[in-house]
């Protein structure tokens, strides 16, 4: 998790020192974790802290002195939204326009994974015009009941076609340099009081849904992933042994 963190804002601020002699944690032929354990060892505590929460509604604060960026991301599934400031609140930009997808419930009703790599792609591509760095999607929940109010971006019942629509989504998506962040993991299955919710799922629910659609979008190379709010079997996510 460290390392695909901070992997983030290395790519992002790769190009700040041009042709200059570039230090090791901006050396994209070091290893990974070489560069990771480099820039930590540069960071002052209160840099790190700043790194990990929000400075405004979709961005994380950047360290300037290390050539470190900003990290902006933006909803979400579905394609760009409106630039939005605190609490959400439209501010009614007129340059933030973005291709409004079909809903994912219909793209996972085509089976077609290739339309759902393109599907994607656009995505990836408008964000990346817009100076996104994470996308907040795909939604990864398994729809469990029809009362859930985000059912709509949701992929279906089945968790092995979940797996494979959602698996496509975000190749096609990270393709164009933009990260993907899977949500809501896991259990997320209705809006009302879903920060409070206690959610009773047996074993064999939850070692289907890690199985077909968790597993694959790690091994699909996605980056972050956007955790649900509230409990799974009276523990405190994500500390059910499960999640």
């Amino acid at each position: 998790m460290k390392s695909h963190l901070l992997s983030l804002y290395l790519v992002a601020g790769a190009s700040v020192f041009g042709a200059e002699a570039q230090p090791l944690y901006l050396d994209s032929r070091q290893p990974i974790e070489a560069r990771v354990e480099d820039l930590l060892s540069r960071l002052t505590l209160e840099e790190k802290v700043s790194m990990v929460h929000a400075k405004s509604t979709f961005a994380t604060e950047g360290v300037p002195r290390l050539g470190i960026p900003e990290l902006w991301m933006d909803d979400g599934p579905m394609g760009v939204r409106e630039e939005v400031g605190e609490g959400f609140r439209n501010l009614n930009r007129e340059d933030d326009f973005a291709t409004a997808m079909p809903a994912t419930i219909g793209l996972a009703a085509t089976f077609n994974t290739d339309l759902a790599t393109a599907y994607g792609t656009v995505i990836g591509q408008e964000a990346k015009q817009r100076n996104k760095n994470i996308m907040l999607g795909p939604s990864l929940n398994i729809q469990r009941t029809p009362l859930c109010g985000r059912n709509f971006e949701y992929m279906g019942e089945d968790p092995f076609l979940t797996s494979r629509i959602a698996v496509n989504y975000i190749k096609g998506e990270q393709a164009q340099g933009v990260a993907a962040c899977a949500k809501h993991f896991a259990a997320n299955n209705q809006e009302v009081q879903r920060g409070s919710i206690n959610v009773e799922m047996d074993d064999r629910s939850k070692a289907k849904f890690l199985t077909q659609c968790e597993v694959r979008a790690f091994k699909a190379g996605r980056r972050p992933a956007l955790r649900r709010h509230g409990q799974v079997a009276s523990c405190s996510f994500p500390f059910d042994r499960h999640f």
